[in-house]
């Protein structure tokens, strides 16, 4: 690189990374059962690279890109069968923004950045190639981005706005980092059709020209023809097709369906003898024989031209289908080497797959008018139809160390096993249709989610197996399937985490149909089934109360969790430039099964709370709230047991893991009994099994209840308090050693809101009401204390809520939004049911 003035310092270097360990815990192997991952052959040691930058700064409207530790500018720095967007750029000469330095090595573009959809860095066999692809993608003009774009290298500015978690795809044009000249070798090649081939001649933007030769399957006859395959209005425009095919297409892309990319194949041979005859100003004799062929073959004619009839001269749909049956075993082992991906280590994938389907296809062949003679120029893909049974055992090990989230989709291809393919003519156009089975496998953006560092290990298998019957087009998919899964086997797991970490990881075995091949236009429909781990490790001090002491206990917890859930995907593409990807059928997430993995007596953060009082009365009422620990990671409700010591038998209450559920008991005699709290399940599936022991002193001791109300609902910005079935104005309801807020009122005369009906016991309290901290009732020693507790909390005018502010009592309306997730303190004038009297 003749104008690069420094070195590449650690510009490729996948060494290991220091890893930053918040604390290690103890191993324990458990048994796992696993959704399974099928793959096939491994990646090349020695496979291509090609150079990456990513977005280094944004400031408005303006993007600065470069080099970062990954980037090689010397051998390229990422795999070529990885999928990236491609930097593309816009040289128009704009000044440079002002606020912004700029030197030799981060320099202004004078022009504008902007990304193409990812493409697979195999796809980019030539300078020219990428360019084409940013100018079809993004307009007349733009190219594939190079490393001197701004100067001297390395990074520069340019107008636009790019997403900051992906890296791209980056030309440099006087070293061997691209993708299509470093050193190493190419993907592994597809198998391919015995009975075709195809090769690029030219290509521009937007388009390319073709050769293909092949032998037709009905007569066994050869065919080498060339064909100008258009992409789009932009490949139209920009394409050497006579105008008057140019009117013809442009005219069908109008009538296409708005969000329907478009592609077209149309014969050189046509085209040729369509320019000839305009320079000529009418029809060569040998275009008339070729639409005779098209005529004679459709039987829409009696003589060697076709004349354009009343209703004009109209396309042709043509389908082909052929049964296949494919079964093989699929094994590969994949290194997840990429520092950036937020994963490193190993996936070991392995199974067998089984297929036995129908494959369809149909494409359309063009014909227009010129001269009174109707003329078949090419022909259009349409929909590929894939219909039948498969059978898939899946299997897979995945072994490594986590960083943090991986901020973009992840996806490998493992092979794509050729199926069948079928030549046939339509009229004097040889057209060839195949399809190919793509496996693949990998992580959705944020399929990894970690919060720390940590490692993990786990394995598992797993046979999905079923019906499916999908159409799908270049804009959508519809069908149906019937698809089973079936349990394969247990494996071991290890791991330690301090944290959270989420990883999905995916595979797929899809069923694509393509027009003379899949670079130019296909649709496929994939069956993918994910393993889902969530691995939780914790220590620290930071995580409740759950013994009732005062203190909170110092606790651990390394589990393990699997879900496992199946999609039916759709994809498809014209030209690798308008690739769209959607889930067409998304099952629920089943649970598989959840470990503890700490020996002993297991983690001890999975150990639920009982939160109540330690000394109560003797014959009166008390509620305690079962919940987990503030650090248990999952939402689910749980399902809980309370055994209360005295013989009375367990109560089984079920409320959400994080605010709790509420029991309520009476112990008849004074004494000790020991409440013990079991967490046996939750909604989700999870088997927890974890129990936590606390003393009760039940004593004869006189205490005063106090009254409690709760939040009966809300309307805007009002909310609703009141009485229910636990409420006892008359005597008090709750051990005022019980810690609620108190609820506190403002009453300054504000009107009543409209749409809510009010009466004597349902009023409106003309104010504003809030919640304090929880406090225990024994703090309440008067009237006075507690409307000073609202005053000093909230200021001057708020006052402890009384039952009668709303006037007749029990429910009362004010303004202002109060937590529904727990009871809370309220006074009444009249009765001795306050904590205080």
């Amino acid at each position: 690189m003749s104008t690069c003035k420094r070195t590449h310092e650690g510009a490729a270097r996948h060494g290991p990374r220091t890893s930053r360990w918040w604390r290690r815990l103890a191993i324990a192997p458990a048994c796992l059962t696993l959704l399974g991952l099928a793959m096939a052959e491994p990646a090349s040691a020695a496979i291509r690279h090609g150079m990456t930058w990513r977005v280094q700064e944004q400031q408005g409207n303006y993007v600065h890109v470069g080099r970062d530790d990954i980037s090689n500018a010397y051998q390229g720095d990422t795999t070529v069968d990885q999928m990236l967007p491609i930097l593309c750029v816009l040289k128009d000469g704009r000044a440079a923004p002002g606020g912004i330095s700029f030197d030799f090595n981060n320099g202004w573009v004078q022009g504008a950045l902007q990304l193409t959809h990812p493409v697979t860095g195999s796809a980019l066999t030539s300078q020219a190639q990428a360019d084409g692809i940013c100018a079809n993608s993004l307009g007349a003009g733009w190219r594939m981005a190079e490393f001197h774009d701004g100067g001297g290298g390395w990074s520069y500015w340019g107008a636009g706005q790019l997403p900051t978690d992906t890296r791209f795809w980056v030309a440099i044009n006087d070293q061997p980092a691209n993708p299509w000249n470093s050193a190493g070798d190419p993907p592994p090649a597809d198998p391919q059709d015995p009975n075709y081939n195809q090769q690029t001649v030219q290509t521009g933007a937007g388009w390319k020209l073709v050769q293909t030769a092949g032998k037709l399957d009905d007569t066994g006859a050869t065919f080498n023809e060339q064909f100008y395959q258009v992409d789009g209005p932009a490949g139209l425009t920009a394409s050497p097709l006579p105008q008057q095919l140019k009117d013809a297409i442009a005219a069908d892309i109008a009538a296409t369906p708005a969000g329907e990319a478009v592609s077209y194949s149309v014969s050189k041979t046509i085209a040729d003898e369509v320019a000839l005859s305009a320079m000529q100003g009418s029809p060569t004799q040998r275009l008339i024989d070729l639409s005779a062929q098209a005529d004679a073959a459709s039987a829409m004619a009696s003589t060697n031209v076709s004349r354009m009839g009343i209703l004009g001269c109209g396309d042709k749909d043509i389908t082909k289908n052929k049964a296949f049956n494919w079964g093989s075993p699929i094994n590969s082992n994949y290194n997840l080497g990429d520092a950036n991906s937020g994963f490193t280590g190993n996936v070991t994938l392995s199974g067998t797959a089984n297929v036995n389907a129908n494959g369809e296809i149909q494409v359309t062949l063009k014909r227009t008018g010129i001269w009174f003679v109707c003329v078949p120029y090419g022909v259009k893909f349409r929909y590929a139809r894939v219909n039948g049974t498969a059978q898939i055992d899946q299997g897979a090990t995945v072994s490594g160390s986590i960083t943090y989230a991986n901020p973009k989709a992840w996806e490998w291809q493992i092979a794509k096993p050729f199926l069948f393919s079928i030549n046939f003519m339509a009229g004097p156009i040889p057209v060839h249709i195949g399809f190919n089975l793509p496996i693949t496998a990998g992580f959705d953006k944020k399929g990894i989610t970690a919060t720390v560092t940590g490692s993990v290990s786990y394995s598992g298998r797993r046979m999905v197996s079923g019906y499916f019957d999908y159409n799908c087009t270049s804009s959508g998919c519809s069908g149906n399937s019937s698809l089973d899964t079936t349990d394969l086997g247990t494996q071991p797991v290890t791991a330690s985490v301090s944290g959270r970490f989420q990883p999905s990881l995916y595979a797929q075995v899809a069923f694509r149909g393509y027009l003379y091949s899949d670079g130019f236009a296909y649709a496929q429909v994939g069956i993918r089934p994910y393993i889902m781990g969530d691995l939780w490790g914790y220590y620290g001090n930071n995580c409740g109360d759950a013994d009732g002491d005062g203190s909170f206990e110092t606790v651990d917890a390394l589990t393990f969790d699997l879900d496992w859930q199946l999609k039916v995907t759709g994809q498809a593409d014209t030209f690798i430039t308008r690739e769209w990807r959607k889930d067409i059928y998304t099952s629920p997430r089943w649970h598989v099964q959840f470990w503890d993995l700490l020996g002993g007596a297991g983690s001890r953060a999975v150990t639920p709370m009982m939160v109540g009082p330690g000394t109560v009365p003797a014959g009166a009422g008390q509620t305690y709230t079962a919940k987990m620990r503030s650090c248990w990671p999952y939402a689910d409700n749980v399902n809980f047991s309370v055994d209360w010591g005295d013989g009375s038998g367990a109560q089984a209450v079920s409320g959400p893991a994080s605010t709790g559920v509420n029991a309520s008991h009476t112990w008849a005699s004074t004494g000790s009994p020991l409440l013990r709290l079991t967490a046996s399940s939750d909604a989700h599936g999870r088997n927890l099994g974890k129990a936590t022991p606390r003393t009760v002193t039940v004593n004869n001791a006189h205490v005063h209840l106090g009254m409690t109300w709760k939040l009966l609902g809300t309307n805007g910005s009002y909310s609703h308090v009141g009485s229910d079935a636990q409420t006892n104005a008359y005597q008090g309801d709750t051990n005022p050693a019980t810690a609620l807020p108190v609820l506190c009122l403002r009453q300054d005369g504000r009107a009543a809101p409209p749409g809510i009906t009010f009466d004597a016991y349902n009023g409106w309290a003309k104010g504003e009401i809030r919640l304090t901290a929880p406090v225990q009732g024994l703090s309440l020693t008067s009237r006075a204390v507690a409307d000073n507790l609202c005053a000093s909390t909230f200021g001057a005018g708020f006052r402890m809520g009384e039952f009668h502010d709303g006037s007749g009592g029990w429910t009362w309306w004010a303004q202002g939004l109060v937590s529904g997730a727990n009871r809370f303190w309220v006074a009444i004038n009249d009765q001795p049911a306050n904590p205080w009297n």
